[in-house]
């Protein structure tokens, strides 16, 4: 586990980069493709919530859990840049600005929904249960992507800055560029130790 919230060739590397005056020798994201690949999810799982929840036909559901399911190994397991609904942000955002951030804490996020979308996908397409946890289970994944795609708070990257900071998570070797600061972690902590 340490390499895999560690690594820092996860994402892309880009030589010389510098974000907000500091070098960026990490792996990033491009922020504005992920919240518009979030935006995307959310409204397909808004929607698909909604269909079910009036019809009580399922069919829908499973599809939607599984490809949602399949975005979220993509790109936590091999890279960003596998992601179904991030081919769709990247060319919803293709033309603006690029806007980088570091894709270590983006993975510890993804992570947290890979991990809600295996329990839908083992509960709900597997044993077709039905309910107030899938009920519960999808509104915190659909509440997690409105946060990311309509105020840009990434709640995962929130929660990956307090775990790196209690030591429950490892430090990373450099201190990832987050959105709005979320993650930040006191330099303090990256000195090393003697």
């Amino acid at each position: 586990m340490k390499s895999f919230f560690t690594n820092e060739k996860y994402g892309e590397v880009i030589p010389g980069l510098t974000i907000e005056g500091k070098p960026a020798p990490y792996g990033v994201v491009n922020e504005r493709e992920v919240r518009a690949a979030a935006g995307t999810m959310f409204a397909i799982g808004f929607a698909t919530f909604f269909v079910v929840f009036f019809t009580k036909n399922y069919v829908l559901l499973n599809v939607v859990v599984t490809f949602f399911w399949l975005d979220f190994f993509l790109k936590t397991v091999f890279a960003p840049r596998w992601s179904i609904f991030g081919f769709l942000g990247r060319l919803f955002v293709k033309g603006q600005r690029m806007e980088y951030v570091g894709a270590i804490q983006k993975r510890f996020a993804w992570s947290i929904g890979l991990f809600l979308a295996s329990i839908m996908l083992v509960f709900v397409v597997g044993f077709g249960v039905f309910g107030w946890l899938p009920i519960v289970v999808c509104g915190t994944c659909l509440f997690f992507m409105w946060m990311e795609s309509a105020l840009g708070i990434c709640v995962g990257c929130k929660i990956y800055g307090i775990l790196v900071k209690k030591g429950v998570l490892p430090e990373p070797e450099h201190r990832p560029a987050c959105p709005g600061g979320v993650c930040a972690v006191d330099p303090a902590i990256f000195q090393k130790k003697s």
